[in-house]
């Protein structure tokens, strides 16, 4: 078993990184932030993404010290140790987005985005994010709904939350009871989707969005229209 007593760090332990991290540039808020995460992943994990995300609890153990020795240091820099890790996780996301966006989006929002494991998916929401204007809430209700499996892409043009792709009409020979109780779950969805709607500003919809939206429509209210005529004939 080794005894050895390590030395205890010292905010002259850290003085050049202190140093380092105050002559980065503060032009841009978030060039700013992700130099610093750069920085702290360079010097405290080799510059691995694989390493921060280690699951050993002592793989940050130096981060760690450094964040709690240099606190108050950290802190006149603005960047305390919670903000410290989100830049961190903000430059581990960056490299994987979508280049023609990343400026258009804000540091906290780059953060949250971290949290996306699947590159793909994750570039998805960060198109999203930004065309819709969403807010960091939004954009995380968008990625628990990624993580249930509901969030849907069926126009690779214009990648986001859409309806799922049509389910295939029932086969012959299904029981009547059966296909009544889909046709009001059917009922139910459609409720759900109509709610979903409400919160899509339409007038931005393009010229070809617009067009599939209301061949849809029309569509749905054409079979519609043709439910109720056999309800009706069956009543004669």
């Amino acid at each position: 078993m080794d005894t050895t007593v390590q030395p205890v760090k010292t905010k002259d332990d850290y003085a050049d990184i202190l140093a380092e991290l105050g002559n980065l540039s503060r032009d841009l808020l978030l060039m700013f932030r992700l130099q610093v995460g750069q920085l702290l992943l360079d010097r405290f994990f080799g510059g691995s993404a694989h390493a921060y995300h280690d699951k050993n609890p002592g793989k940050d153990a130096s981060f760690g010290e450094f964040a709690r020795v240099c606190q108050a240091e950290l802190s006149e820099l603005g960047v305390s140790a919670p903000v410290a890790r989100q830049c961190i996780l903000a430059r581990i996301a960056w490299d994987g987005l979508p280049p023609q966006i990343r400026e258009q989006l804000r540091f906290s929002h780059v953060v949250v985005l971290a949290g996306v494991g699947e590159p793909n998916m994750r570039a998805r929401l960060a198109i999203d994010a930004t065309a819709q204007h969403w807010q960091v809430r939004e954009l995380k209700d968008a990625i628990a709904r990624a993580g249930d499996g509901q969030y849907y892409d069926t126009d690779a043009e214009t990648p986001g939350t859409q309806p799922p792709p049509a389910k295939l009409a029932p086969a012959k020979g299904y029981q009547r009871g059966r296909l009544v109780t889909q046709l009001v779950k059917a009922g139910d969805d459609l409720l759900e989707w109509r709610q979903a709607w409400a919160t899509v500003d339409a007038s931005k919809l393009r010229g070809a969005q617009r067009q599939r939206v209301v061949g849809a429509l029309a569509a749905l209210k054409a079979h519609i229209e043709l439910l109720e005529a056999e309800l009706g004939a069956g009543e004669e």
